[in-house]
């Protein structure tokens, strides 16, 4: 990961005292069992281990350790930080004097569990609310001396920080107003001693939260504590939109997507530093190990028995070690394409679910697709489902009287085949976001109307593009459908989807890169938010991403906003060029990560052993309505 040169700083900083202490109370003056057992010439290297699954955070910590314990421990992460690592995953070695090794062994875990438990945490929690508009902040409620290091873990699993402490502003909650005699004194007191400092102020029903709109001038932030969904809702729809809401207290995993629901801006969630469960990772010491060179020349040689046989796709969002192997790299597009292509007996796709599915619908007879992890499914694709639909389409039928005249459905490539099915039988059609503007276009022409899934990202940024208005999109809610009015006024109805990881990048990435690096370019996939893509210099699919660095001048920056691990593969891909990551702490795909070196390696070997190792098959009747869907979709692409 490449980390903002200031954040490394600041985390190594704060990390120095509690490495000292660290040191002091377990090792002291001397590992006793080491020093007596292991040879004091003996050189070791020890493998840290993932044993469930999670996101990494705290490698540079954990590097400062085990040099501070001894200078020649040389240590090398196999993952970036922020990254997500699946069970039995390398994901750091430390070689040097044994001894030295075993003795930093507990407290470089310490700290490399806990850090990467928070940041673990904090990613379910963003992810359960990734379709909204909502950002989970953490809060004070971190280990003593930890806050540094508990909050920039919170920041790798995608959080968002709010206040570091009492100094750098203003949070006046039920004491300070009854100290000070009502919310007005109390903020007028704050405002005047320290006019620099943002002032968010408690409310704990309506009556305070009117209260707190008469305030001049207004707080910066309006905190709703512990109200109830009812009460939360009628909140948000007095505020307007005025002033930032953030919902606190009794947040947990089981509500925390129907808070966000309810419209407010922010969630701060204490559970994530006070409670986080530390990652099981481990040190293991063996000399056997597989290394990644064995695996990948096992692959190979795998490979080169079944040469012609079988065709290995992969995604440009897939794993280095896993994408060199591949006969195809691509996008959704470019991959759908390639599925076409091939004559191979066996299509081996490294990807996600859907995208198997896909491939499968395309296949020809005879042929196979493989998947190296069938769990390995997409937040996105899995944003909607086809009872869902069935039950809009339905709804406008109602309204409509005509749905089939009037709506066209289109769904993105990021979807189960089940909903391909569904736009193929009702005369829709399937898009990438490579081809999104030619689809829309195209659907314009047949008909007034489309219901775009799942992604309202895209079908908003696409929308946009060809000239629709603000106005006519639409998102459905799905709990609470639009009336009728709405929907007849309404051009475009737009799922209320989103990718978890162009979810992650914010307006204030592109502020502060700007900052940071004057004459930047930036460029952003359209599955971001709108007003992100609004302040980039450039949008498009990954494939445009990758076409448009490839063709810029020699010299020039970019800052991109996509998945982290194409970003690191352009960046030495064209090393006369400067290419970095939009988000100091760069998203990655944790479905992409579940196809692993070693599940590919298997299934190969499964393959080569003449048994079919998870085969991804649909239904014939849904093959037969997606394939229709997607032949319209590669007519006009």
């Amino acid at each position: 990961m490449v980390i903002n040169e200031d954040t490394v700083k600041a985390l190594l900083a704060a990390a120095a005292p509690l490495i000292e202490l660290a040191i002091t109370e377990d090792i002291g003056i001397g590992d006793a069992t080491s020093e007596a057992i292991v040879p004091v010439d003996k050189q070791l290297t020890g493998r840290f281990i993932a044993k469930q699954r999670g996101t990494v955070a705290g490698l540079p910590v954990v590097e400062a350790l085990l040099k501070k314990v001894d200078p020649r421990l040389e240590f090398e992460a196999c993952v970036e930080e922020g990254s997500p690592v699946e069970p039995g995953e390398l994901i750091a070695t430390a070689t040097g004097p044994g001894r030295a090794l075993l003795s930093a062994e507990r407290a470089a875990l310490n700290f490399l569990q806990r850090l990467s438990g928070i940041a673990t945490l904090t990613k379910v929690f963003v992810d359960a609310v990734a379709t909204t508009d909502t950002v989970i902040l953490d809060t004070r409620k971190t280990l003593p001396g930890f806050r540094v290091l508990d909050k920039y873990a919170v920041r790798a699993g995608g959080g968002v920080n709010h206040r570091m402490g009492l100094y750098d502003m203003f949070l006046v909650k039920d004491n300070h107003i009854d100290a000070a005699g009502g919310p007005t004194p109390a903020a007028l007191a704050a405002r005047e001693a320290r006019p620099d400092l943002a002032l968010e102020i408690e409310v704990r029903n309506l009556d305070e939260l009117e209260q707190a709109l008469k305030l001049e001038p207004p707080p910066d932030r309006i905190l709703l504590d512990n109200m109830d969904l009812d009460t939360l809702r009628k909140a948000v729809l007095h505020v307007g939109g005025q002033i930032p809401l953030e919902a606190s207290g009794g947040v947990t995993i089981d509500n925390v997507a129907a808070i966000a629901a309810t419209g407010v801006d922010a969630i701060s969630v204490g559970e994530l530093t006070h409670s986080a469960s530390a990652l099981d990772i481990s040190m293991k010491t063996a000399a056997t190990a597989v290394t990644m060179q064995s695996l990948i020349q096992e692959a190979q040689r795998l490979k080169s028995e079944l040469d012609g046989r079988i065709a290995i796709l992969g995604h440009h969002y897939q794993r280095d070690e896993v994408i060199e192997l591949a006969d195809f790299r691509g996008d959704s597009l470019g991959l759908a394409r390639d599925a076409t292509a091939t004559d191979a007996e066996f299509i081996v796709f490294c990807g996600v679910h859907f995208m198997a599915e896909t491939a499968a619908i395309l296949a020809k007879p005879g042929q196979h697709v493989l998947l190296p992890d069938l769990e390995a499914g997409c937040y996105l694709a899995e944003t909607v489902n086809t009872q869902s639909v069935d039950k809009t389409w339905q709804s406008l039928e109602k309204v409509l009287g005509n749905v089939e005249e009037q709506v066209l459905p289109v769904t993105y490539v990021n979807s189960s085949a089940e909903l391909k099915s569904f736009c193929g039988r009702h005369g829709g059609i399937i898009c990438t976001s490579g081809n999104a503007e030619a689809i829309l276009r195209w659907a314009f022409e047949q008909r007034p109307k489309v219901l775009f899934f799942p992604d309202q990202h895209l079908g908003q940024n696409i929308s946009r593009r060809l000239g629709v208005a603000d106005e006519q999109m639409l998102v459905w809610d799905v709990q609470r459908p639009p009336d009728a009015e709405e929907i007849k006024a309404a051009s475009v109805l737009l799922w209320p989807g989103a990718c978890n990881v162009h979810r992650r990048f914010r307006e204030n990435h592109i502020v502060m890169m700007r900052q940071r690096h004057p004459g930047i370019q930036i460029i952003v996939h359209p599955e971001c938010c709108v007003e992100v893509v609004t302040l980039a210099d450039d949008v498009g699919s990954t494939a445009h991403i990758i076409r448009r660095i490839d063709e810029a001048p020699p010299g020039t920056t970019w800052a991109v906003g996509t998945e982290a691990r194409l970003v690191h593969r352009l960046q030495h891909r064209y090393p006369d060029k400067t290419v970095i990551p939009l988000a100091d702490i760069p998203p990655y795909c944790s479905t992409m990560s579940q196809i692993t070196l070693d599940k590919l390696v298997y299934l190969l070997d499964q393959v080569n052993r003449g048994k079919l190792h998870n085969e991804v098959v649909v239904d014939s009747k849904v093959s037969h309505w997606g394939r229709i869907a997607l032949q319209r979709m590669l007519e006009q692409s």
